[in-house]
């Protein structure tokens, strides 16, 4: 006996044909499956809430039964990020405290020598065609064409236009902005394996204490028995000296090294910026991604030294005889600009004008 009758098979024919072409309808779109899709939607819709609202209790207590472990995990290991950037930020103040009582021991110049002039932006953000934003501070605020603007991120640009209550400040991603930047990296140096003691020559940091300990032994005249190599009084008593190096403690700590200098230029907002004039040599050292960009001052520049900037993203190799190019990966967001800070320096190469 057949399984199926000849009536049946006819059916399922036709059902499979009718299904070809309603698959075959929808997929090329067609104003009544969407009308129809469309209100079972809608229909469907608070039989969905519904379930959603039944099962999302259940789910919770499920994830909370087999997802605990993995949140303590994660937890933890937020904590410890958490700790350890909290540790840097406290080393960090602290380094920057000493730079700065150092530099006005030397009198050299630094960030702290100037004063500085909060504003806040007030102009529209900045665009793939405009990179400029408008502050609420102008000339009535001591601020000058060409002073670097800065928020707590590291470098944003500087002011190119200023009336008596706005100005006008170019964004670093500009491509008319050009500033001198150096490429620095902490680099751990390789602990001497010379005799202890022997201090290495050419050591650039780092304390070396070697410690020396002399015993002097006074023997009567009547001893006979004088070692070797000592030294005869003239009354006939024998002086020993014993030199002993005793352990040597080197204390090298992670150091900063300027790597190379070169001209960061802007390239739009839709492009990274970039540092060229960098020399492919391994004289100090190769540039690598991550390396730490900084302003490098100079009576040529639109900034004081050391003003953060960003972090080397890509280093492109030059062609013949150009050297590298550095991507610049910035600090500071520039598509969130709120408030800015900015260092009444003025650099000799602009001028004084105000417009």
């Amino acid at each position: 006996m057949a399984i199926y009758s000849a009536g049946r098979r006819r059916t399922m024919i036709i059902l499979l044909l009718t299904s070809v072409l309603l698959i075959t309808l929808d997929l090329r779109g067609n104003a009544v499956f969407n009308a129809a899709r469309s209100g079972f939607g809608y229909a469907m819709q608070p039989f969905e809430i519904a379930g959603e609202v039944v099962t999302r209790p259940v789910t919770r207590v499920w994830d909370g039964m087999t997802k605990v472990d993995d949140l303590e995990r994660d937890n933890a290991r937020l904590q410890q990020q958490i700790d350890t950037q909290r540790g840097d930020q406290v080393a960090a103040q602290a380094a920057i405290q000493e730079n700065n009582q150092l530099r006005r021991a030397l009198n050299l110049e630094s960030l702290a020598s100037f004063d500085l002039k909060t504003c806040q932006v007030i102009g529209s953000s900045p665009s793939n065609f405009d990179q400029r934003v408008e502050i609420d501070c102008g000339s009535l605020d001591s601020l000058r064409v060409g002073m670097p603007v800065v928020n707590d991120a590291g470098l944003v640009g500087k002011i190119t236009n200023v009336s008596p209550e706005t100005s006008i400040v170019m964004l670093v991603t500009d491509p008319s902005y050009h500033v001198p930047v150096k490429v620095i990296a902490e680099v751990d140096p390789t602990p001497s394996t010379s005799a202890p003691d022997t201090v290495p020559s050419g050591l650039p940091v780092g304390d070396v204490t070697t410690t020396t300990s002399t015993t002097t032994t006074t023997l009567p005249p009547s001893e006979t028995s004088v070692p070797n190599g000592n030294a005869i009084a003239p009354d006939g008593s024998s002086t020993t000296t014993t030199t002993a190096p005793s352990a040597t403690t080197t204390s090298l700590a992670p150091i900063e090294v300027t790597r190379e200098t070169g001209v960061l230029d802007g390239f739009g907002g839709d492009r990274l910026p970039r540092v060229s004039f960098i020399a492919d040599s391994p004289l100090f050292g190769r540039v690598a991604e991550g390396d730490a960009v900084l302003t490098a001052g100079g009576s040529d520049s639109l900034a004081p030294p050391n003003i953060p900037i960003g972090r080397v993203a890509n280093v492109i190799p030059g062609v013949g005889v150009e050297g590298l190019q550095l991507e610049v990966d910035l600090n500071a967001d520039l598509d969130r600009l709120n408030f800015v800070t900015v260092i009444l320096y003025t650099a000799p190469r602009e001028a004084p004008a105000i417009q």
